[in-house]
């Protein structure tokens, strides 16, 4: 494609005042890419409910394409604090996310910090250095389930990761409060409550293909607008290579 290309642009006067070329690259793909994140109550609350979780945890993992190019996942617990139990970039293979979470401990303590749980998340684990790719336009995806009341404010944290473009999912119990999920969720309609954590599998099928409808809309990267042909060419050539790695699609406008 790209010698196609630089075929035409051998054929123009390219100049500032006269031919000017502009490439713009789409990154299309087939492939379905998201960054999902797991923060699970581990207050002492929820110690006797804390394997349904996981249960839970691991049937959804299950229905991901895990790949360290694919689907990318993280699990945080917490309770007076929050700590990451692995990151986005930690594990490749579904089989190891999995094995991990089959190993959780619950974290235990007091009392139940969910705003300070979301900006944590937000500063430290949808971020570049831990595996997040958000700046490429890969869809995040963070899925709550609680087990009570925050003793903290989420407002100001649920309004950030909102603003950060994360979807957000709050699942809670009974010892929930209703409005606090909502404020938490994406949307409202993203909130959901079970009587116990057992109960969890009655709405897994529904996250699920929730999860499943989040895809990364195909965009455009900013045109480059190139003025002597030497340039053009060299352009051209990183492009090549681009799309070699990536499978790019380019085009040039030409006035």
């Amino acid at each position: 494609m790209t010698d196609f290309v630089q075929r035409v642009v051998e054929n123009l006067n390219v100049d500032e005042n006269k031919d000017r070329v502009a490439v713009v690259q789409y990154i299309e793909s087939d492939i379905t890419r998201r960054d999902v994140v797991f923060l699970l109550d581990g207050s002492d609350t929820t110690r006797n409910g804390f394997p349904a979780m996981t249960d839970f945890v691991q049937r959804v993992v299950e229905n991901l394409n895990v790949d360290e190019n694919k689907d990318r996942v993280a699990v945080v617990q917490y309770s007076n604090d929050p700590a990451a139990n692995f990151y986005l970039n930690t594990y490749s293979r579904k089989d190891e996310v999995i094995n991990r979470i089959q190993g959780l401990t619950h974290k235990g303590g007091r009392p139940l910090n969910t705003g300070a749980a979301l900006q944590f998340v937000k500063n430290n684990v949808f971020t570049a250095p831990a595996g997040s790719r958000r700046t490429e336009g890969v869809p995040q995806l963070l899925v709550v389930l609680t087990g009570g009341r925050s003793s903290d404010s989420v407002d100001t944290p649920a309004s950030d990761l909102k603003k950060h473009g994360v979807l957000v999912y709050a699942i809670g119990t009974m010892n929930s409060d209703s409005r606090e999920l909502q404020k938490i969720s994406y949307e409202p309609s993203y909130a959901q409550s079970v009587s116990e954590f057992s109960d969890l599998p009655s709405i897994e099928q529904q996250l699920v293909s929730s999860v499943d409808r989040v895809v990364p809309e195909i965009t455009p990267e900013a045109p480059t607008v190139i003025g002597k042909n030497q340039s053009v060419m060299r352009r051209l050539t990183d492009i090549k290579l681009k799309l070699n790695d990536q499978g790019s699609i380019s085009c040039v406008a030409m006035r």
